[in-house]
């Protein structure tokens, strides 16, 4: 139990840091590390009922701490939540249930490369505009089909989203981590929502997961100061890589 909640700590603390990344970090350490302690090894639905559950609660814990910094621009935040929230309840309420295991695999191997290319972005404080608003229906699917995403594999890459509302959409850094870290938390909920509906949602691995994951968001913010962003995402793409290819490693045993 205390491994749980150290992962979901550890998790939380990466999501609220950089705005995206805790439900990447989190799959591969139940998927390896756990049963490499344990030697019990979890459902690929457990997994991803505890990467939703950790999504929305240390999301939701940071994303209060960013509403009260005023770093969430609402106007547009909520209707980026909206697009992912539909998403994410269609696919896991219907779409989940026809996934296999091999499929999750390579769906969520894809995401980690994406995300692992996506962090070599050099995310760098631009100058502040209203977004266009081609621009902005633009990202709104974009976020619909991440939404979609989370409700299967409980994962949506916010990482890929992130250099879009940089560099396209004129957000600063921080109003994107507001952002990405409150739409995280309204997809990851309708996306339980979703699997609640059909009985596929496993809260006993979860919720001692959530609770890890509330704290971990909850202090992230305040230490976001003391950590350099390189260094911070020069750790995640080794993390990444390691995940990218011990998946590979697990499909190619699969097939």
């Amino acid at each position: 139990m205390l491994i749980l909640v150290a992962f979901g700590v550890f998790c939380g603390l990466i999501a609220s840091i950089l705005g995206a990344g805790s439900s990447m970090m989190m799959a591969p350490l139940l998927l390896y590390v756990y049963p490499f302690f344990k030697g019990t090894y979890f459902s690929i639905h457990t997994i991803t009922s505890a990467t939703l559950a950790l999504t929305f609660f240390s999301t939701t814990a940071a994303s209060i701490r960013y509403h009260n910094a005023n770093l969430i621009p609402y106007r547009y935040a909520l209707l980026l939540a909206g697009s992912g929230a539909v998403g994410s309840f269609i696919s896991g309420s219907y779409i989940s249930t026809m996934i296999d295991h091999l499929f999750i695999l390579i769906l969520f191997g894809g995401i980690a490369i994406l995300s692992f290319i996506f962090n070599f972005i050099p995310i760098k404080e631009g100058e502040r505009r209203v977004p266009k608003k081609l621009f902005f229906s633009i990202g709104v699917g974009i976020i619909f089909f991440l939404g979609l995403i989370t409700g299967i594999i409980g994962i949506g890459g916010m990482v890929l989203f992130m250099p879009y509302m940089v560099y396209v959409l004129g957000f600063s850094i921080r109003e994107t981590i507001g952002t990405t870290t409150f739409v995280g938390a309204v997809i990851a909920f309708f996306g339980i929502l979703g699997r609640t509906f059909i009985n596929m949602m496993d809260w006993q691995v979860a919720i001692i997961i959530a609770i890890g994951g509330m704290v971990g968001g909850f202090i992230g913010p305040t230490l976001i100061k003391y950590f350099p962003d390189r260094v911070l995402r020069y750790g995640m793409n080794v993390i990444l890589l390691t995940i990218i290819i011990t998946v590979i490693m697990d499909i190619y045993k699969l097939l």
